[in-house]
Order: structure tokens, then sequence, then C-alpha cells
């Protein structure tokens, strides 16, 4: 691209943060939800020996929703959850450590992304509904509580989780994403421009895909996978279905009363990286109030926040020592 296009393109892109700045990220509030189903079908890829981990590749469906769960291993179960606009694929070096160490690992392509179904309409990417699909994948797999590791939008559901279904969640390893309810600060307000852009239905799409993605490598500052996040968001229907998430649980509405939630009954390792650009860290910290349970901050300096890309070693220790 010449310095002409770039220049227009980051003049355009300016323009827009100028006009809209930053907003206030909530939750959404939290109701009950039901679930059912059990396993739709199971791939026994790799066969249960004692040098050779089970590998397993599931559909499991969850209220017309298929969902695609990877599991390996075989032990304590924990479930990994990814965020936008990721894969089970963010945890290739998390799970076999995990299983190494031994645990089953569990990791699920998300509701619209990976090889999970992009059902339509906004409504449908709930936090609600992603709950219940967290809750509804334990149900199918027989687990009657697992640990949960989560990063971004999957740390949103695990929060949920462990307030909503406290029998579930043993312990909480919550990566980048603060507990719902802890204040909002002047930077966090700032550093969160981009979820009042994706509001903007068609409009988004589209900024985000001109000129070869040039507006989504920008803000992705080249961390993470880009070309993969790439590839999966140009399939059909799958950038509108990973910006859903932002539309049905952060978008714009009048001041209210604060929710209030249940505190978090399982113990909680929140982790935040320094140079995180869409997230504060001070969040996170004051994230400990909400935990009842015994309750741990760490911070790991010069990751982006892709922790799990970044920092693999320094995160799996973190894991060993918060769950073993």
């Amino acid at each position: 691209m010449n310095d002409h296009s770039k220049k227009q393109s980051v003049n355009s892109r300016r323009s827009f943060i100028a006009r809209f700045g930053g907003v206030l990220a909530a939750a959404a509030a939290l109701t009950k939800t039901t679930f059912g189903g059990d396993l739709e079908r199971e791939s026994q890829l790799v066969p249960a020996s004692p040098l050779t981990p089970r590998y397993t590749e599931r559909r499991i469906p969850r209220d017309g929703v298929s969902l695609h769960v990877e599991d390996q291993g075989s032990g304590k179960p924990v479930v990994l959850l990814h965020g936008w606009p990721d894969s089970s694929r963010l945890w290739r070096n998390q799970i076999p450590f995990l299983v190494a160490n031994g645990f089953r690992a569990i990791a699920p392509d998300q509701r619209g992304f990976g090889r999970s179904d992009r059902p339509e309409g906004v409504a449908a990417y709930s936090l609600q509904n992603a709950v219940a699909d967290l809750v509804g994948i334990l149900d199918a797999l027989r687990i009657d509580a697992a640990d949960i590791v989560a990063h971004d939008w999957g740390a949103s559901v695990a929060w949920l989780t462990a307030t909503a279904h406290p029998n579930r969640v043993r312990r909480l390893v919550v990566l980048s994403v603060p507990h719902p309810l802890a204040p909002f600060t002047l930077r966090q307000r700032e550093m969160a421009w981009y979820m009042l852009f994706f509001q903007f239905e068609g409009i988004a799409e589209a900024w985000l895909q001109r000129d070869d993605w040039v507006l989504f490598r920008e803000m992705l500052r080249g961390n993470g996978d880009i070309d993969r996040y790439i590839s999966d968001l140009s399939r059909p229907d799958a950038l509108k279905a990973s910006l859903n998430w932002y539309r049905a649980n952060v978008a714009p509405h009048l001041p209210e009363s604060p929710r209030k939630l249940p505190p978090v009954e399982a113990p909680t390792l929140g982790i935040w990286s320094s140079n995180d650009h869409y997230l504060d860290g001070e969040r996170m910290k004051m994230s400990g109030q909400f935990v009842k349970a015994p309750w741990r901050y760490e911070q790991i300096d010069g990751a982006s926040h892709w922790i799990p890309l970044d920092a693999p070693d320094r995160l799996n220790q973190f894991l060993i020592e918060w769950l073993g």
C-alpha cells in the first residue's frame, strides 16, 4: 500500500476516534438460563495410552447451536475459554502443558468463533447464552465442577458463571478482563473506544476489512494470531458474529443503578499484562473485593493483551501453582 493510502487510512481512523471518543463497557445483566443436550458426536482421534494422552474432538449441541470442543488428557478437568477474535487455538501452549501435568484440558470454540456455529441475531451472543453454553458443555461431559481458565470475553463468561453457578467452578483464573462490577477508570473509558465503533453494524465490518484489513491490523498492533484471525473472520458472517458479542453485551445505554452480583466463591487468580492496550490493570486489581474466596493478582510485564501467546511459560507456571 502506498504512503498516500496509508495516510488516508490513519486519518480516517483518527477522525472516527475524535468523533466518538471512549465508551462505558458494562456487562450484561445475568439471568437464569436453561440448557440441554448430550454429545452429538465424538471423534476419537488419538487412542489413550500411558504415553499418548487421549485427544477427542466433540460437537456439543446447546439450544440449537453446535459447539466445537477439544477434549484432551485425563484427570482434573480444566476448561479454557477464549475471547475476541480467537478460538480454542489460543491455548495451544497451555493444553499440552496441562495434560502433561495430569489435567483434562477442555477447550471449546465459543459460539460465533472457530468451528462452532454462528447463530443469527445479536441476542444470540448475550453473556447469558455463553454462560449456558459453558454449563451445557460441563453437563454433556458429565463434569460436576471444573477449574476455569479464561481470557478476554471468555473471562467475562467465567466471572458470571462463577456468580450464577458457584457449584460448577472449582478454581478460577481470569486473564485481562476484570470482574464486571470493578469500578471504571478514566483510562479504561479512553481505551474502550473500539467497543463503541463495533456497535455500528455494517460500518464496523466494512472498515475492519478495508484495504486488506488495515484498520484491524492497526488495532492489534502486530499482536496475536493476525493472519489466522483474518482467515477465520473472512468466512461468511464470521466477522459479524464476532462483533455481535459487543453489540449484545456492551451497547450504549442510559445510566442505571449498579447491578448486584453475589461474590465469587471460587479461589481466583487475576492476571493482567503491562502492554495491554484495551484493558486497564487497575480494574483487575480492584476485582479482589468481589471475591469471597482467596484472591491473588499477578502482572506480567512486557506481554501484550494476548498473554497465552506472549508469555506461555510464565502463564503455565501460574496455572500449576494455582490449579495444582
